[in-house]
């Protein structure tokens, strides 16, 4: 049976409904971040393991060899002692995959709660592990010191969605802290110069936002979309100077609308999907001309089928002109979420340009 793209007009919104919309795990899936490999495959990096807490926290990969119709079963990437989370992922020039997270500690004998406050969570800096071969195998883990004498381990930290490269070689990572003081959450830019080996260089994207999704332009611009630690809306900042400096953030999505992914399409313009998390809830997309300028009122519906607010986190990629797997996740029972969860994807095509 072909694949069929449905849009239906719903006042602002245009509903896109692929057929079929697939669940590609059963017990876990959370928070995937794909990325375009050389080779034409998509990689896909998931949570398994537990929930949103649990010791047991690891990263796996899934991968598909036909533009997101069929997947493959996952297998697993880091799998330490503590609880493995929050991934961040790229591929570079020469064909390193890049896959970056955080590892969190303080749980109590269960496994499934954390000791004492917020506060007596440990975050334990980010770590990096290579792959030469497509994400087959990997390198031992690694912690960066300067990401983690930034904080000194006074807060929690997470690197967030695709890992770019610059033409010139520079790699970029987007990673958010949560401070212990009255900074509270703000999203900060890191800046590899040997292939994401070592870090350093922060920059400020934004005071109390925290899960980012950037992207490279064409043009040379770079854009961030943020997430609001107030309200929980996207904002998208600029940047025209290689990450250096960046502009007053602007928002672009009601509150409870994220976290947001970004992709420029082969045809110029900037997608960006993010997590509904008003009913019906499920994942929408925003199409831009330039990046800059959004019709804030005029959705895609990608997904409205979630029962509850335990989903999105999508990430996309354009598999051929104007078509687009987006991979999220949801939840269909709180009581028994590890069991209930999934990672899912739609193939879909964005609507021309009027």
């Amino acid at each position: 049976m072909k694949n069929i793209l449905l849009l239906v007009c719903i006042g602002g919104l245009a509903m896109a409904a692929d057929f079929p919309n697939q669940a590609l795990t059963k017990g876990l899936g959370y928070f995937p971040v794909a990325i375009s490999l050389k080779n034409g495959d998509v990689l896909a990096v998931i949570r398994g393991g537990a929930p949103h807490i649990g010791v047991k926290g690891r990263l796996d990969l899934i991968r598909s060899t036909d533009g997101g119709k069929t997947w493959s079963a996952p297998w697993t990437a880091v799998d330490g002692e503590f609880d493995d989370r929050n991934p961040a992922m790229g591929q570079l020039k020469d064909g390193t995959v890049v896959l970056a997270y955080a590892i969190a500690s303080g749980y109590d004998e269960t496994g499934l709660r954390f000791k004492g406050g917020r506060n007596d969570r440990r975050f334990d800096g980010v770590y990096l592990v290579f792959s030469k071969d497509n994400g087959k195998t990997w390198s031992k883990p690694v912690r960066d010191p300067a990401i983690y004498g930034f904080y000194a381990n006074k807060g929690h930290i997470s690197p967030y969605g695709k890992i770019i490269q610059l033409p010139a070689g520079d790699v970029l990572m987007a990673v958010y802290f949560e401070f212990f003081d009255e900074r509270g959450n703000q999203s900060y830019i890191f800046r590899s110069k040997d292939g994401g080996r070592t870090w350093g260089e922060p920059v400020l994207l934004g005071e109390h936002f925290n899960e980012t999704g950037i992207l490279r332009m064409n043009d040379g611009r770079l854009l961030a979309a943020m997430r609001s630690q107030k309200g929980g809306h996207i904002a998208i900042t600029e940047s025209s100077d290689q990450a250096k400096t960046w502009s007053k953030p602007n928002q672009v999505t009601a509150d409870s609308e994220h976290p947001a992914d970004l992709i420029q399409l082969r045809d110029g313009r900037v997608l960006m999907v993010f997590g509904q998390r008003n009913a019906p809830r499920g994942v929408h997309a925003m199409v831009s001309p330039d990046g800059r300028t959004w019709e804030k009122g005029k959705h895609i519906v990608l997904s409205d089928g979630a029962p509850n607010g335990d989903c999105g986190y999508p990430s996309s990629v354009e598999v051929s002109k104007g078509k687009v797997v987006t991979l999220y996740y949801q939840v269909d029972d709180l009581k028994n979420a590890l069991a209930t969860s999934s990672s899912r994807a739609v193939v879909w095509s964005v609507p021309n340009a009027k």
